[in-house]
Formats: C-alpha cells, sequence, structure tokens
C-alpha cells in the first residue's frame, strides 16, 4: 500500500492492501469517513472522497476527482481526471474526465436531470388529462 503526501484518511474507512498491484492513494487526496478503497485501487492526486464511498478494487481515479457521498464504483473502471460524481451514483462503466455524473447508472448529469424534468412533465400532463 503506498500513501503519498498530505493525505487525510477520516475515521472508520478502510484502504484494502493490494493482491495483484499495490493499492495507492495519491497526495493530497482527502477521504471522509466510512469510505471503502478496495485492493489495488489507484486514487489519483488531489481528490476529495465524501462519507460512506465504496471503490472496488483495481478501479482506477484520475487526478483531481470529486466523488460525493454513498457512491458506488465496480471494480477494474477507469475515472477520468477532474470527473465529478454527485452523490448515491452507482458506477458501473468508465468515466470521462472533466465531466458530472448523477444516476444509477451514472450517466452525464446534465442528461441525467433533462430526462428526470421531462418525466416529471409527462406526469403532469397525464394527470390534468385524467382529471
Amino acid at each position: 500500500m503506498i500513501i503519498e503526501d498530505d493525505v487525510w484518511i477520516g475515521a472508520g474507512s478502510t484502504i484494502a492492501q493490494g493482491v495483484s498491484g499495490d493499492t495507492v492513494i495519491g497526495g493530497g487526496t482527502k477521504i471522509d469517513c466510512q469510505v471503502m478503497i478496495g485492493h489495488g485501487a489507484v486514487i489519483g492526486k488531489n481528490c476529495l472522497i465524501t462519507a460512506q464511498v465504496g471503490i472496488a478494487g483495481k478501479t482506477i481515479i484520475g487526478d483531481w476527482c470529486t466523488i460525493y457521498g454513498q457512491v458506488g464504483i465496480a471494480q477494474n473502471l477507469h475515472i477520468g481526471d477532474r470527473a465529478v460524481i454527485y452523490a448515491q451514483s452507482g458506477v458501473t462503466k468508465d468515466l470521462d474526465g472533466g465531466k458530472s455524473y448523477f444516476g444509477s447508472p451514472a450517466e452525464g448529469a446534465r442528461e441525467k436531470y433533462r430526462e428526470m424534468s421531462a418525466i416529471k412533465m409527462l406526469i403532469r400532463k397525464f394527470r390534468s388529462a385524467i382529471d
């Protein structure tokens, strides 16, 4: 296990030792309480990982990523630099850097919010049509 300089690790967090490669936490990364980082994961520099995030083994997180509370990330994935993953999202595939993601499965946040808005508008139209 390699933990670089200026890393903060909150109470109750677990960082599994690598099995087929080192688990690496990049310099300047801040990890909140109750975070689980799986074996062989690589977390980039200056990342922010908030409470109750689970990162499965052999996943690679780029530099300057922000992962909000209760996000689950499946194994063997790659998250690009400067990606932002909003709370309670489920990541099942690789994500490009420089974008924001939301939902389960996680998709581009803008597209996901547009879908949610369209569904709400359809429900309103449906309700008004049956009234």
